[in-house]
């Protein structure tokens, strides 16, 4: 369970990240208020996962899926830039994540 519980903190900090950029610095309020709530459901999240999961590859995990996807989405929804580079060090935080994981002996 503290597994899923990892995975939807990720995914939680990936919208909050976009709910940050579509608050345009706290002015509109909608998009604040969920930035807020997305923030704590993936502190909150996070924390119930740490509690079985190595603090290192939790935290690691965690930031990735919401470096990933912030990346990802960044380049669907708000037509930011691709490139082969781009591209090239995505992969690799989803090597970097998916060995954590297979290593973590947990």
């Amino acid at each position: 369970m503290d597994w899923i519980f990892l995975f939807v903190a990720g995914l939680c900090e990936m919208v909050f990240v976009v709910m940050l950029k579509l608050s345009d610095g706290f002015k509109r309020f909608g998009y604040a208020a969920l930035t807020v709530l997305f923030m704590s459901a993936s502190f909150f999240l996070l924390s119930l996962a740490l509690k079985t999961i190595p603090i290192g590859t939790g935290y690691a995990m965690w930031t990735g899926i919401g470096a990933v996807g912030s990346v990802t989405l960044g380049m669907i929804v708000f037509k930011e830039r691709k490139s082969a580079g781009k591209m090239l060090f995505i992969t690799m935080i989803i090597a970097g994540v998916i060995g954590l994981k297979l290593t973590s002996g947990v």
